[in-house]
């Protein structure tokens, strides 16, 4: 079995999780932390569960757990289980920003170093999350080792409910295309032939400004995640945002990046990028194109930006 298959979590414990760094992001705008149990099964794979927040003391940026808690939790979890192999995971959420490990999580994860493994998961509000195994005794050497590896969210198959209501109406409201051909027109095929050709040229552009956003989405994450953790300097930040903007201008893009995130200072600048996501930082020629763009919607029809063609 590989390294990446050997963890797993049920998706109730996981939004369970997502559930905690909801309300300490939309309370205090904070992170927040906690323990879970990692139990091997006799499928070979080691379950993580039993979600729990403890005493703690927490910032924007840090959480600290009650040592006494920790010990409470820890001992309440070894006496159910009463398995020697089990682990403990210290979690801690990251909300807006990325999911990463800053030196203060490096230090905790040392904190606890023991004579196999260790287990660490940051996530944040994005469903985005790293999870490290920590190895501090490689078959007994005294070999240090940190893989971030995959987690599995085990989710329920859905269960699709069709209704007789649903039936009645599909029968009512559908009904099959039908494709005319007008062989008599040769004009009026030319003419469709025209329209046709500019819709692919339309569409072209269209998709070339869906895969600039989506990559234009991954560099303002990696620009915001950086001057968060401090790796990247405010000069460096607004030069990536304007770059950006320049790009969306040049190719007339429907949308363009807000001024407001290459004005603010510093101070303001760190906390509103602890606060929005990056697709904050587009303004859209219109609701429509706002929702195509974030929706990533694909329609062969469309012939330009303002979808009246």
């Amino acid at each position: 079995m590989e390294l990446q298959d050997v963890f797993y979590i049920s998706e109730k414990d996981w939004y369970k999780l997502q559930g905690w760094a909801t309300i300490a992001h939309e309370t205090d705008k904070n992170e927040i932390s906690g323990l879970m149990t990692a139990v091997p099964q006799e499928d070979g794979r080691i379950k993580i569960s039993d979600v729990e927040i403890l005493k703690q003391e927490n910032s924007a940026t840090n959480t600290e757990l009650d040592g006494d808690a920790v010990a409470e939790y820890t001992m309440k979890y070894a006496m159910k289980y009463n398995n020697p192999d089990m682990k403990f995971v210290w979690w801690h959420s990251h909300h807006t920003m990325g999911a990463f490990w800053s030196g203060t999580d490096e230090n905790e994860i040392k904190a606890w170093k023991n004579n196999s493994y260790s287990l660490a998961l940051v996530i944040n509000l994005r469903e985005e999350y790293k999870f490290r195994v920590s190895f501090w005794k490689m078959n007994g050497l005294p070999i240090e080792q940190h893989v971030d590896t995959n987690i599995t969210i085990e989710r329920a198959q859905p269960k699709i409910a069709i209704t007789e209501s649903m039936e009645k109406q599909y029968k009512e409201l559908c009904s099959e295309r039908v494709t005319y051909v007008n062989n008599w027109h040769n004009n009026h095929i030319n003419y469709n032939n025209k329209v046709k050709q500019q819709n692919i040229w339309h569409n072209e552009q269209m998709i070339d400004a869906e895969s600039r956003y989506n990559a234009m989405l991954e560099e303002i994450s990696s620009l915001q995640d950086g001057f968060v953790d401090g790796s990247v300097k405010i000069k460096e930040f607004r030069e990536g945002i304007e770059e950006i903007n320049k790009e969306c201008k040049s190719k007339n893009y429907p949308f363009s990046i807000n001024k407001e995130f290459t004005k603010l200072k510093k101070a303001k600048l760190h906390q509103k990028l602890m606060e929005v996501f990056p697709g904050d930082f587009f303004d859209f020629s219109d609701n429509v194109t706002k929702y195509r763009f974030e929706t990533s919607i694909t329609d062969d029809y469309m012939g330009g930006w303002n979808y009246g063609i």
